[in-house]
């Protein structure tokens, strides 16, 4: 199962690589580090409070199409980002790490946006908690013990130490393998029409760039 797996990816590899001749840097990408990952590696930055990550998400699912990018020991993280700097900026933060432990991303992720661009309902962490309760089905007091642990601290602060090093000035962005950030609206200038089929292209033809 395991040799079958590794060509299937070396097949989708090679096929995303041909296809992606016409990518360059500083157009579709751009080279912001010298050192490559050990390990294929896809860290996404983004914000709830960001309009523009919440019309990609809307419009393109732009999580979904990166979970179901396949390479074999491939990495992925999600981090959010407080520029507001403030407490519900920071318990958003909380709320998405959370969330990812439990394996509810995608039960949360359109419901906190929708709430905070389009209905406007939520304001405040009691508002993201009532969303948890119905999405997860755990009990308020499992809900704040979680929120509140040790544990989400840590990843807490993992998430800013990363924003901080890495020096993430705008979003919704990708990184590949440390190295090479793609600028999703820099993209969908380049490519309108078919802005996830090349978006999927480039990201594959970066994880194989330094390979070749």
């Amino acid at each position: 199962m395991k040799k079958i797996l590794i060509i299937l990816c070396s097949s989708m590899l090679f096929f995303y690589n041909a296809q992606a001749n016409n990518f360059s840097n500083n157009k579709e990408y751009e080279t912001i580090n010298k050192n490559i990952s050990n390990h294929p590696k896809l860290e996404e930055f983004f914000s709830f409070f960001c309009p523009y990550c919440y019309e990609f998400e809307k419009i393109h699912y732009i999580k979904n199409l990166i979970k179901n990018i396949y390479i074999l020991h491939l990495k992925k993280y999600s981090y959010h980002i407080n520029f507001s700097g403030d407490k519900f900026g920071e318990e958003l933060t909380k709320s998405w790490i959370m969330a990812q432990q439990m394996k509810i991303e995608e039960k949360i992720l359109m419901p906190i946006f929708e709430g905070i661009h389009k209905s406007h309902t939520i304001k405040n962490i009691n508002d993201i908690k009532k969303i948890f309760l119905e999405k997860s089905k755990i009990s308020e007091n499992q809900y704040n013990k979680f929120l509140n642990s040790f544990s989400i601290q840590i990843l807490t602060n993992k998430n800013n130490n990363k924003i901080k090093k890495m020096n993430i000035n705008r979003i919704p962005v990708i990184l590949i393998n440390n190295k090479y950030l793609i600028d999703y609206y820099k993209l969908e200038f380049y490519f309108k029409k078919e802005f996830s089929k090349n978006f999927l292209k480039l990201i594959y033809f970066l994880l194989l760039k330094d390979k070749n």
